[in-house]
């Protein structure tokens, strides 16, 4: 009889530890998700929508999401007032702080806590940012998807077409594979195309035309519906972008802009730039153009010369040695480090070369190829600034200034600046 106390005790104290805790469950909340979407407000940027319901009042919302295919995870706070029924918006893209291409694809959920402290998260989802101004068609390919709405079927089978070989043949040049799906989206006039950009000034966009874009790692936006040569421009950058680019590591403007429009058919108006330039002895100097200029009057040039100077690398050096270079920089190598590991010589060795390869002579305060160097901005007019008269003198302030650092700091310091030069 004991015995059979002492199970019936056994069996029924757990039953009501469980109903003790269903009421204090319950005091908890159940958060419960009432209702979800997502409006494409292109080219306003994607709103997403919730609504719930708790016994508790839901203190906390956060939308966490992810731009594919490489973008990092976020976290969206949008504004509310708590209570134990939520109605909530919140925007993605559309603004300065975060641009989206047209065909973005976003992965998201919901995250809820209410003020017992329960958690809900909705199951992850996608939605696909598309142009819903016009009717896009949609052409694919292996590793390609062009959207196209001008034109004939025909001239988009053709693009298409290019921008296969385009792929394969500049995945060759740098040794780089693009194992990811590229999209190209085409365009019948900047008016259509200009939402779908990265904003920039005003100035700048009433002065030059963007006939196409790498927008994002694996989507271009190409103007005109038999833009060949754009096309082949556009899509270089993606793999330029798989081959040099990484955590560490960037390529200079001039190494990837002049691989874009190596890879075209021809030069064509940039041709006529560097040629007019080197006629007059009126070139950058290469470490001014690791940035491109932001004066619309430059910019012709600028693609010109870093075409000039990328072909230099090739011809003269041959492919392999070129995709080594990209690969060194993806590493984390500076330009200059890329190129002394790669070459034997830096930005100022490779410029006196390229300058002897177009018949100008070199430039007359290159130092030693292994010492530091000044870009020395101004010296050939092109890429002049405020302040070019004084560059000597800064130049000598500096020297001075290191001579009686390591002075003072003896060889240590010696070695230190070695270090981090």
């Amino acid at each position: 009889m004991r015995l059979r106390r002492l199970v019936l005790a056994v069996v029924l104290l757990p039953l009501l530890l469980l109903a003790l805790a269903g009421g204090t469950a319950r005091a908890k909340g159940d958060i419960t998700v009432t209702g979800a979407g997502v409006d494409n407000r292109f080219p306003n940027g994607l709103h997403f929508s919730l609504s719930a319901t708790s016994d508790s009042s839901i203190e906390e919302v956060r939308l966490r999401y992810r731009v594919l295919p490489d973008g990092p995870v976020s976290l969206g706070v949008p504004e509310f007032e708590p209570g134990e029924s939520v109605s909530i918006g919140f925007q993605v893209g559309g603004g300065a702080e975060l641009y989206l291409a047209p065909g973005a694809t976003i992965r998201y959920a919901w995250e809820l806590t209410d003020a017992s402290g329960g958690t809900v998260t909705t199951p992850t989802k996608t939605a696909v940012y598309d142009d819903v101004r016009f009717d896009f068609q949609v052409e694919p390919a292996a590793g390609v998807r062009l959207y196209w709405y001008a034109g004939s079927r025909e001239t988009a089978q053709e693009m298409l077409q290019v921008a296969r070989e385009t792929l394969d043949r500049m995945s060759h040049l740098l040794g780089a594979e693009v194992d990811f799906p590229v999209k190209v989206w085409v365009y019948a006039d900047s008016g259509d195309m200009r939402p779908a950009l990265v904003h920039r000034s005003e100035a700048y966009e009433e002065r030059i035309t963007t006939y196409g874009t790498r927008v994002t790692s694996d989507t271009v936006l190409v103007l005109g519906s038999a833009a060949f040569d754009t096309l082949r421009h556009e899509l270089a950058h993606i793999v330029t972008g798989v081959a040099g680019e990484g955590p560490y590591g960037a390529l200079p403007d001039w190494l990837d802009e002049g691989t874009a429009v190596y890879a075209q058919s021809g030069p064509g108006n940039y041709g006529i730039a560097i040629e007019r330039a080197v006629a007059g002895g009126n070139v950058f100097s290469l470490p001014a153009i690791s940035s491109a200029p932001g004066d619309p009057d430059k910019v012709l040039l600028f693609y010109g010369q870093s075409w000039s100077v990328a072909s230099y690398l090739i011809d003269t050096y041959g492919p392999r040695k070129f995709a080594r270079l990209f690969e060194a920089l993806r590493e984390g190598a500076t330009t200059d480090g890329a190129l002394r590991d790669v070459y034997g010589f830096d930005q100022g060795g490779l410029e006196d070369r390229w300058r002897e390869s177009v018949g100008l002579p070199p430039r007359a305060t290159s130092p030693p190829e292994d010492g530091a160097r000044s870009p020395g901005p101004g010296q050939n007019g092109t890429a002049s600034s405020a302040g070019d008269g004084n560059g000597t003198g800064l130049i000598v302030a500096l020297v001075a200034a290191v001579l009686a650092s390591a002075l003072v700091l003896g060889a240590g310091g010696y070695l230190l600046s070695r270090r981090f030069r």
